[in-house]
């Protein structure tokens, strides 16, 4: 999983949520139109009681050609959704490794429009967090090492009339705008990638707004030796 965050879920149990971040901008995936939730009750969900489960769970999703989109866990209950391409295996989910006193219930449902995983998609400032975190994770696989630098971000799908505006709306919270060299406008400032969604959030919101689309963030990686190209850019898009 490429996020997780704690919330309340229901009464008073505390739930942790896992979502694939690259699903947020891929799904609906039409050759994985099926949909697959496994369910284990155990009396604990801690990794050292019902680990071999879950790593049971994701090899046969990966032989199976599958994905696995979500996972909600509280203290006594893991829910896995994984998406893939047929049914036919379904059935071998109910057969991985369960600690005394666990169960799992196995429910597939045909569900090409992903609308299962649209229930757990994040939202709002959650949905960009978890973009953020994904270009945190490839910098991180560059060998970057963090702290300050350049930022620029993205806006786009603005006329010329609600481009003023939007400049002049950003500009105003302290960021400096510039023309983006794809067209739209270029925001920038220096901040730490690892501290971001905040600032990523309010360009958003402001881009929004102005019926503009915030189209993600960019830095070059900082590495210990020079990196290979001079640039690289990630995008977290909407």
């Amino acid at each position: 999983m490429a996020w997780e965050l704690f919330r309340r879920d229901g009464a008073a149990d505390l739930e942790m949520i896992g979502v694939d971040g690259d699903l947020l901008v891929d799904a609906p995936i039409a050759t994985l139109p099926l949909a697959c939730e496994i369910t284990i009750d155990a009396p604990s969900t801690l990794p050292e009681f019902i680990g071999a489960a879950e790593v049971a769970l994701e090899a046969i999703t990966d032989q199976l050609g599958g994905r696995v989109a979500g996972t909600s866990r509280t203290a006594t209950r893991l829910r896995t959704l994984v998406h893939l391409p047929s049914d036919e295996h379904a059935s071998r989910f109910t057969q991985i490794p369960l600690p005394a006193k666990a169960s799992v219930t196995v429910a597939p449902a045909n569900d090409p429009a992903w609308t299962i995983f649209d229930r757990v998609r994040p939202v709002g400032i959650e949905q960009q967090s978890m973009f953020d975190l994904g270009v945190m994770a490839a910098l991180h696989r560059l060998g970057d090492i963090g702290g300050m630098r350049r930022i620029e971000h993205h806006v786009i799908d603005l006329d010329d009339e609600r481009s003023e505006a939007c400049a002049a709306a950003i500009g105003s919270v302290g960021f400096e705008v510039v023309p983006h060299r794809d067209g739209g406008l270029g925001v920038v400032h220096d901040a730490d990638p690892s501290d971001l969604t905040t600032d990523s959030w309010t360009i958003r919101l402001i881009a929004e707004r102005h019926r503009g689309t915030y189209a993600g963030w960019t830095c070059e990686p900082v590495v210990h030796a020079p990196a290979a190209s001079t640039k690289k850019r990630w995008f977290g898009r909407r």
